[in-house]
């Protein structure tokens, strides 16, 4: 992970609650996907990308024993992969492509206060 990349993990894994849903930290890596909008002013410039979140959310989901294959993976045409892997964060979003999954800003913006 380059220097960008680590900051915004550390920013997320610092935000985020440590009873946060798979469902939550899915729809908030699919609105990261999306829009940064939500993010500090300090990563305005930071380039992020899909592999980046799939890298950053398979550390977190690791880290806050996220269940390996949720049932709720579905939802998000994700249960191929385990949560710990960046596959798995890769299909989360796809899944806005594929199942015109769209996002919950709110719920996202409200995770990270």
């Amino acid at each position: 992970m380059d220097y960008s990349a680590k900051q915004l993990f550390y920013y997320l894994n610092q935000s985020i609650s440590n009873n946060v849903t798979y469902r939550e930290l899915s729809n908030l890596c699919l609105t990261l996907f999306c829009t940064c909008s939500i993010l500090p002013e300090r990563f305005e410039t930071t380039i992020i990308n899909k592999e980046k979140l799939a890298i950053i959310f398979s550390k977190i989901a690791k880290e806050r024993n996220i269940v390996s294959y949720p049932s709720t993976a579905s939802f998000y045409g994700a249960s191929f992969h385990n949560t710990h892997s960046e596959g798995h964060w890769l299909e989360v979003m796809a899944s806005v492509l594929k199942l015109a999954r769209e996002p919950n800003i709110e719920e996202a913006k409200n995770l990270l206060v």
